[in-house]
Protein backbone atom coordinates (compact mmCIF):
# COMPACT_ATOMS: atom_id res chain seq x y z
CA UNK A 1 0.00 0.00 0.00
CA UNK A 2 1.37 3.32 -0.96
CA UNK A 3 0.64 6.66 0.73
CA UNK A 4 0.65 9.73 -1.44
CA UNK A 5 3.43 12.10 -0.36
CA UNK A 6 3.68 15.76 -1.04
CA UNK A 7 6.94 17.63 -0.72
CA UNK A 8 7.54 19.59 2.55
CA UNK A 9 6.31 23.11 2.38
CA UNK A 10 7.47 25.85 4.78
CA UNK A 11 3.93 27.15 4.92
CA UNK A 12 2.85 23.93 6.58
CA UNK A 13 5.13 24.58 9.61
CA UNK A 14 3.01 25.79 12.58
CA UNK A 15 3.72 29.24 13.98
CA UNK A 16 4.69 29.31 17.66
CA UNK A 17 1.78 30.41 19.81
CA UNK A 18 2.04 30.77 23.59
CA UNK A 19 -1.75 30.55 23.96
CA UNK A 20 -2.30 27.08 22.42
CA UNK A 21 0.05 25.43 24.94
CA UNK A 22 2.06 23.63 22.25
CA UNK A 23 5.34 25.39 23.06
CA UNK A 24 5.45 23.71 26.42
CA UNK A 25 4.32 20.33 25.07
CA UNK A 26 7.02 17.71 25.47
CA UNK A 27 7.18 13.98 25.76
CA UNK A 28 6.91 11.10 23.33
CA UNK A 29 3.73 12.34 21.74
CA UNK A 30 5.29 15.62 20.88
CA UNK A 31 8.40 13.91 19.58
CA UNK A 32 6.32 11.77 17.28
CA UNK A 33 4.53 14.83 15.99
CA UNK A 34 7.65 16.82 15.33
CA UNK A 35 9.83 13.96 14.11
CA UNK A 36 8.52 12.18 11.00
CA UNK A 37 11.36 9.68 11.13
CA UNK A 38 9.22 7.02 12.74
CA UNK A 39 6.41 7.25 10.14
CA UNK A 40 6.53 5.01 7.05
CA UNK A 41 5.69 6.90 3.92
CA UNK A 42 5.86 6.23 0.24
CA UNK A 43 6.96 8.61 -2.43
CA UNK A 44 4.53 10.36 -4.61
CA UNK A 45 4.26 8.48 -7.94
CA UNK A 46 5.59 11.42 -9.77
CA UNK A 47 8.00 12.71 -7.10
CA UNK A 48 11.18 11.75 -5.39
CA UNK A 49 11.65 8.73 -3.20
CA UNK A 50 10.55 8.78 0.39
CA UNK A 51 13.22 9.56 2.92
CA UNK A 52 13.36 9.41 6.70
CA UNK A 53 13.71 13.20 6.99
CA UNK A 54 10.56 14.08 5.07
CA UNK A 55 7.49 15.54 6.89
CA UNK A 56 4.38 13.28 7.05
CA UNK A 57 1.25 14.62 5.43
CA UNK A 58 -2.35 13.60 4.87
CA UNK A 59 -3.75 12.96 1.41
CA UNK A 60 -5.24 16.45 1.34
CA UNK A 61 -1.86 18.05 2.11
CA UNK A 62 -2.58 18.87 5.77
CA UNK A 63 0.27 18.27 8.22
CA UNK A 64 0.08 15.00 10.02
CA UNK A 65 0.29 16.49 13.52
CA UNK A 66 -2.59 18.89 12.91
CA UNK A 67 -4.74 16.07 11.55
CA UNK A 68 -4.12 13.99 14.61
CA UNK A 69 -4.97 16.88 16.93
CA UNK A 70 -8.19 17.59 15.08
CA UNK A 71 -9.16 13.93 15.19
CA UNK A 72 -8.53 13.76 18.94
CA UNK A 73 -10.45 16.99 19.64
CA UNK A 74 -13.41 15.79 17.58
CA UNK A 75 -13.38 12.43 19.34
CA UNK A 76 -13.10 13.69 22.92
CA UNK A 77 -14.49 17.19 22.57
CA UNK A 78 -11.57 18.72 24.50
CA UNK A 79 -7.85 19.30 24.27
CA UNK A 80 -5.38 16.60 25.15
CA UNK A 81 -4.70 16.15 28.88
CA UNK A 82 -1.15 17.03 29.99
CA UNK A 83 0.80 15.38 32.75
CA UNK A 84 1.79 17.33 35.89
CA UNK A 85 5.34 17.63 34.62
CA UNK A 86 4.14 18.90 31.25
CA UNK A 87 1.73 21.35 32.90
CA UNK A 88 4.58 22.67 35.06
CA UNK A 89 6.70 23.21 31.97
CA UNK A 90 9.19 20.44 32.75
CA UNK A 91 10.43 17.73 30.49
CA UNK A 92 8.95 14.46 31.87
CA UNK A 93 12.02 12.60 30.68
CA UNK A 94 14.72 14.92 32.03
CA UNK A 95 12.88 16.57 34.93
CA UNK A 96 14.01 20.08 33.86
CA UNK A 97 12.07 23.22 33.08
CA UNK A 98 11.51 24.05 29.48
CA UNK A 99 13.43 26.93 27.92
CA UNK A 100 10.24 29.06 27.76
CA UNK A 101 9.54 28.59 31.49
CA UNK A 102 13.21 29.42 32.28
CA UNK A 103 12.98 32.64 30.30
CA UNK A 104 9.85 33.70 32.22
CA UNK A 105 11.56 33.00 35.57
CA UNK A 106 14.61 34.97 34.59
CA UNK A 107 12.47 37.92 33.53
CA UNK A 108 10.62 37.94 36.91
CA UNK A 109 13.78 38.10 39.08
CA UNK A 110 14.79 41.70 38.15
CA UNK A 111 11.24 42.87 38.84
CA UNK A 112 11.28 41.36 42.32
CA UNK A 113 14.63 42.99 43.03
CA UNK A 114 13.37 46.42 42.01
CA UNK A 115 10.27 46.02 44.18
CA UNK A 116 12.42 45.00 47.17
CA UNK A 117 14.67 48.04 46.74
CA UNK A 118 11.66 50.38 46.55
CA UNK A 119 10.12 48.87 49.70
CA UNK A 120 13.42 49.11 51.60
CA UNK A 121 13.90 52.74 50.56
CA UNK A 122 10.36 53.55 51.68
CA UNK A 123 10.94 51.95 55.08
CA UNK A 124 14.24 53.76 55.58
CA UNK A 125 12.68 57.09 54.67
CA UNK A 126 9.60 56.53 56.80
CA UNK A 127 11.40 55.25 59.92
CA UNK A 128 12.63 58.69 61.10
CA UNK A 129 9.24 60.16 60.36
CA UNK A 130 7.52 57.43 62.37
CA UNK A 131 10.01 57.81 65.19
CA UNK A 132 9.57 61.58 65.31
CA UNK A 133 5.82 61.18 65.60
CA UNK A 134 6.18 59.64 69.08
CA UNK A 135 7.62 61.77 71.90
CA UNK A 136 8.09 61.86 75.67
CA UNK A 137 9.10 64.52 78.22
CA UNK A 138 11.85 64.17 80.88
CA UNK A 139 11.07 64.79 84.54
CA UNK A 140 12.78 68.20 84.52
CA UNK A 141 11.34 69.41 81.20
CA UNK A 142 7.91 70.65 80.17
CA UNK A 143 6.89 70.29 76.54
CA UNK A 144 4.81 72.45 74.24
CA UNK A 145 3.51 70.87 71.02
CA UNK A 146 2.94 72.67 67.72
CA UNK A 147 1.39 71.14 64.62
CA UNK A 148 2.45 71.99 61.09
CA UNK A 149 2.84 69.58 58.20
CA UNK A 150 3.71 70.16 54.54
CA UNK A 151 0.30 71.71 53.84
CA UNK A 152 -0.76 72.58 57.40
CA UNK A 153 -0.26 75.95 59.09
CA UNK A 154 1.84 76.00 62.26
CA UNK A 155 -0.46 76.15 65.30
CA UNK A 156 -0.40 75.46 69.03
CA UNK A 157 -1.67 72.03 70.07
CA UNK A 158 -1.05 71.37 73.78
CA UNK A 159 1.28 71.60 76.78
CA UNK A 160 2.79 68.29 77.90
CA UNK A 161 3.63 68.07 81.63
CA UNK A 162 7.06 66.94 82.86
CA UNK A 163 7.73 63.21 83.02
CA UNK A 164 5.03 62.28 80.50
CA UNK A 165 5.36 58.83 78.94
CA UNK A 166 5.51 57.99 75.24
CA UNK A 167 2.66 59.59 73.27
CA UNK A 168 1.75 60.26 69.65
CA UNK A 169 2.63 63.86 68.86
CA UNK A 170 1.77 63.72 65.15
CA UNK A 171 3.60 63.50 61.87
CA UNK A 172 5.66 66.59 61.02
CA UNK A 173 4.65 68.11 64.41
CA UNK A 174 7.22 69.67 66.76
CA UNK A 175 7.64 69.31 70.53
CA UNK A 176 9.71 72.01 72.28
CA UNK A 177 11.15 71.32 75.75
CA UNK A 178 11.79 73.95 78.45
CA UNK A 179 13.13 73.62 82.04
CA UNK A 180 10.47 73.13 84.68
CA UNK A 181 12.59 72.79 87.83
CA UNK A 182 14.52 75.37 89.87
CA UNK A 183 17.25 77.20 87.99
CA UNK A 184 20.19 79.28 89.22
CA UNK A 185 22.18 82.05 87.59
CA UNK A 186 25.55 82.67 89.25
CA UNK A 187 27.84 85.57 88.43
CA UNK A 188 31.24 85.14 90.04
CA UNK A 189 34.94 85.47 89.35
CA UNK A 190 35.93 81.81 89.63
CA UNK A 191 38.32 79.56 87.71
CA UNK A 192 39.56 82.47 85.61
CA UNK A 193 36.00 83.32 84.54
CA UNK A 194 35.63 87.06 85.10
CA UNK A 195 31.83 87.12 85.20
CA UNK A 196 31.17 89.24 88.29
CA UNK A 197 29.12 92.47 88.36
CA UNK A 198 30.99 95.76 88.86
CA UNK A 199 29.32 98.88 90.30
CA UNK A 200 30.63 102.26 91.58
CA UNK A 201 29.88 103.66 95.04
CA UNK A 202 28.88 107.23 95.93
CA UNK A 203 32.53 108.07 96.69
CA UNK A 204 33.61 106.66 93.32
CA UNK A 205 35.18 103.41 94.46
CA UNK A 206 34.54 100.34 92.32
CA UNK A 207 32.89 97.40 94.07
CA UNK A 208 32.80 93.92 92.53
CA UNK A 209 29.81 91.73 93.39
CA UNK A 210 29.57 87.96 93.21
CA UNK A 211 25.89 87.14 93.19
CA UNK A 212 23.45 84.25 92.67
CA UNK A 213 19.85 84.34 91.42
CA UNK A 214 17.41 81.44 91.96
CA UNK A 215 14.24 81.27 89.88
CA UNK A 216 11.77 79.17 87.88
CA UNK A 217 10.17 79.58 84.47
CA UNK A 218 6.53 80.62 84.73
CA UNK A 219 4.97 77.63 82.96
CA UNK A 220 1.52 79.22 83.20
CA UNK A 221 2.75 81.63 80.51
CA UNK A 222 4.59 78.97 78.49
CA UNK A 223 2.82 79.54 75.17
CA UNK A 224 3.43 83.30 75.24
CA UNK A 225 7.03 82.76 76.37
CA UNK A 226 7.70 80.31 73.54
CA UNK A 227 6.17 82.46 70.82
CA UNK A 228 7.71 85.76 72.00
CA UNK A 229 11.14 84.69 73.27
CA UNK A 230 11.66 80.95 72.84
CA UNK A 231 11.52 80.90 69.06
CA UNK A 232 13.61 84.07 68.73
CA UNK A 233 16.47 82.77 70.88
CA UNK A 234 15.87 79.04 70.28
CA UNK A 235 15.62 78.84 74.05
CA UNK A 236 14.61 75.17 73.86
CA UNK A 237 18.34 74.49 73.33
CA UNK A 238 21.07 74.97 75.96
CA UNK A 239 22.93 77.62 73.97
CA UNK A 240 19.73 79.49 73.16
CA UNK A 241 18.62 79.47 76.80
CA UNK A 242 21.97 80.90 77.95
CA UNK A 243 21.72 83.67 75.37
CA UNK A 244 18.20 84.51 76.51
CA UNK A 245 19.20 84.78 80.18
CA UNK A 246 22.24 86.90 79.30
CA UNK A 247 20.17 89.38 77.29
CA UNK A 248 17.26 89.62 79.74
CA UNK A 249 18.02 88.66 83.34
CA UNK A 250 21.65 89.76 83.50
CA UNK A 251 20.94 93.18 82.04
CA UNK A 252 18.37 93.91 84.74
CA UNK A 253 20.64 92.60 87.51
CA UNK A 254 23.52 94.87 86.49
CA UNK A 255 21.26 97.90 86.13
CA UNK A 256 19.56 97.46 89.51
CA UNK A 257 22.79 96.69 91.37
CA UNK A 258 24.65 99.70 89.97
CA UNK A 259 21.77 102.00 90.79
CA UNK A 260 21.58 100.78 94.39
CA UNK A 261 25.36 100.84 94.92
CA UNK A 262 25.63 104.53 93.96
CA UNK A 263 23.50 105.39 97.00
CA UNK A 264 26.11 104.18 99.51
CA UNK A 265 29.80 104.69 100.37
CA UNK A 266 32.44 102.06 100.03
CA UNK A 267 33.00 102.01 103.79
CA UNK A 268 29.38 101.08 104.41
CA UNK A 269 29.27 98.39 101.72
CA UNK A 270 32.65 96.97 102.75
CA UNK A 271 32.05 96.85 106.48
CA UNK A 272 28.31 97.02 107.21
CA UNK A 273 26.51 93.66 107.02
CA UNK A 274 23.07 95.16 107.59
CA UNK A 275 23.60 97.53 104.66
CA UNK A 276 24.41 94.59 102.37
CA UNK A 277 21.16 92.87 103.32
CA UNK A 278 19.29 96.09 102.54
CA UNK A 279 20.95 96.37 99.10
CA UNK A 280 20.16 92.71 98.41
CA UNK A 281 16.44 93.13 99.13
CA UNK A 282 16.20 96.32 97.08
CA UNK A 283 17.87 94.72 94.05
CA UNK A 284 15.65 91.61 94.29
CA UNK A 285 12.44 93.64 94.08
CA UNK A 286 13.81 95.91 91.36
CA UNK A 287 14.97 93.05 89.10
CA UNK A 288 11.60 91.26 89.20
CA UNK A 289 9.65 94.45 88.48
CA UNK A 290 11.91 95.57 85.64
CA UNK A 291 11.91 92.14 84.02
CA UNK A 292 8.14 92.19 83.87
CA UNK A 293 8.16 95.71 82.47
CA UNK A 294 10.78 94.91 79.83
CA UNK A 295 9.33 91.57 78.66
CA UNK A 296 5.66 92.48 78.92
CA UNK A 297 4.79 89.51 81.13
CA UNK A 298 6.05 87.91 84.32
CA UNK A 299 7.91 85.04 82.67
CA UNK A 300 10.25 84.36 85.63
CA UNK A 301 9.15 83.58 89.20
CA UNK A 302 10.75 82.68 92.52
CA UNK A 303 12.10 79.18 93.25
CA UNK A 304 8.95 78.19 95.17
CA UNK A 305 6.64 78.72 92.20
CA UNK A 306 4.14 75.97 91.37
CA UNK A 307 1.88 75.90 88.27
CA UNK A 308 -1.32 77.74 89.01
CA UNK A 309 0.18 79.44 92.08
CA UNK A 310 1.50 82.90 92.82
CA UNK A 311 4.53 84.12 90.88
CA UNK A 312 6.77 85.69 93.51
CA UNK A 313 9.99 87.67 93.07
CA UNK A 314 13.23 86.01 92.09
CA UNK A 315 15.62 85.24 94.94
CA UNK A 316 18.72 87.48 94.77
CA UNK A 317 21.75 86.76 96.98
CA UNK A 318 24.98 88.78 97.34
CA UNK A 319 27.63 86.16 97.99
CA UNK A 320 30.67 88.41 98.19
CA UNK A 321 31.87 91.98 97.69
CA UNK A 322 35.40 92.95 96.65
CA UNK A 323 37.03 96.40 96.55
CA UNK A 324 40.39 97.43 95.03
CA UNK A 325 43.45 96.18 96.92
CA UNK A 326 44.72 99.69 97.57
CA UNK A 327 41.45 100.71 99.17
CA UNK A 328 41.37 97.54 101.21
CA UNK A 329 44.94 98.21 102.39
CA UNK A 330 43.95 101.76 103.44
CA UNK A 331 41.02 100.40 105.40
CA UNK A 332 43.32 97.95 107.12
CA UNK A 333 45.81 100.68 107.91
CA UNK A 334 43.11 102.89 109.38
CA UNK A 335 41.84 100.02 111.40
CA UNK A 336 45.34 99.32 112.64
CA UNK A 337 45.73 102.98 113.63
CA UNK A 338 42.48 102.88 115.51
CA UNK A 339 43.69 99.84 117.37
CA UNK A 340 47.00 101.52 118.20
CA UNK A 341 45.25 104.68 119.36
CA UNK A 342 43.09 102.62 121.60
CA UNK A 343 46.16 100.85 122.93
CA UNK A 344 47.88 104.13 123.73
CA UNK A 345 44.79 105.48 125.41
CA UNK A 346 44.60 102.38 127.49
CA UNK A 347 48.25 102.76 128.48
CA UNK A 348 47.68 106.38 129.56
CA UNK A 349 44.73 105.40 131.61
CA UNK A 350 46.81 102.65 133.18
CA UNK A 351 49.57 105.08 134.08
CA UNK A 352 47.09 107.51 135.58
CA UNK A 353 45.71 104.79 137.74
CA UNK A 354 49.19 103.84 138.88
CA UNK A 355 49.98 107.46 139.76
CA UNK A 356 46.83 107.75 141.78
CA UNK A 357 47.83 104.63 143.70
CA UNK A 358 51.28 105.98 144.46
CA UNK A 359 49.85 109.27 145.65
CA UNK A 360 47.45 107.53 147.94
CA UNK A 361 50.27 105.43 149.39
CA UNK A 362 52.43 108.46 150.04
CA UNK A 363 49.60 110.21 151.83
CA UNK A 364 49.10 107.20 154.04
CA UNK A 365 52.78 107.09 154.90
CA UNK A 366 52.77 110.71 155.88
CA UNK A 367 49.91 110.11 158.28
CA UNK A 368 51.27 107.01 160.06
CA UNK A 369 54.95 107.84 160.12
CA UNK A 370 57.73 105.29 160.72
CA UNK A 371 55.36 102.91 162.49
CA UNK A 372 53.73 101.94 159.17
CA UNK A 373 57.09 101.10 157.64
CA UNK A 374 58.07 99.03 160.67
CA UNK A 375 54.74 97.19 160.53
CA UNK A 376 55.18 96.29 156.87
CA UNK A 377 58.69 95.07 157.54
CA UNK A 378 57.54 92.88 160.40
CA UNK A 379 54.67 91.46 158.29
CA UNK A 380 57.05 90.58 155.52
CA UNK A 381 59.30 88.63 157.90
CA UNK A 382 62.36 90.58 156.97
CA UNK A 383 63.10 91.85 160.56
CA UNK A 384 64.39 89.43 163.25
CA UNK A 385 64.60 92.00 166.11
CA UNK A 386 62.53 94.87 167.19
CA UNK A 387 63.63 98.43 167.62
CA UNK A 388 61.42 100.32 170.00
CA UNK A 389 61.08 104.03 169.85
CA UNK A 390 62.18 106.17 172.81
CA UNK A 391 58.90 107.93 173.26
CA UNK A 392 57.13 104.70 174.33
CA UNK A 393 54.41 104.87 171.77
CA UNK A 394 54.38 101.09 171.37
CA UNK A 395 53.30 98.84 174.27
CA UNK A 396 54.55 95.29 174.26
CA UNK A 397 53.27 92.58 176.58
CA UNK A 398 56.00 90.30 177.78
CA UNK A 399 55.26 86.62 177.97
CA UNK A 400 54.61 84.96 181.39
CA UNK A 401 57.70 83.02 182.26
CA UNK A 402 55.92 81.05 185.05
CA UNK A 403 53.34 79.62 182.68
CA UNK A 404 53.78 75.93 182.00
CA UNK A 405 55.29 75.02 178.68
CA UNK A 406 53.01 73.70 176.02
CA UNK A 407 53.76 70.89 173.67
Amino acid sequence: MTIPFSPFDESDKPEPDDDDGLDDLDGPAANDLDDPAGVTTEADPGGPDSTAGSKPATPDGEPKWKSLMNDEDSALGTAATLSKAEAAGRDPKRGKESPARTRKTRRSKPVIGVVAIVVAAFLLAGLPLLRGAFQRTPKDRIGISYGGGPIEAIHFQKVVPPGHGLFFNGFFDSLYLYPSDQLNYILADTDGNDDAVVAPTSDRVTVTYQIAVYYKLNTDELQAFHEELGLRYEAYTDAGWNNLIRDTLRQQIESALQEETRRHTVAGIYGDAELLVQIQNEVQATVSARLEAALGRRFFCGPTFEPGGECENLTFIIKRTDIPESVAAAFESNKTSEVLIGTRENEVIQREQEARGIAALAEALNQTGPAYVLLKAIESGQINFWVLPDDGSIDLTAPDVNAPATD
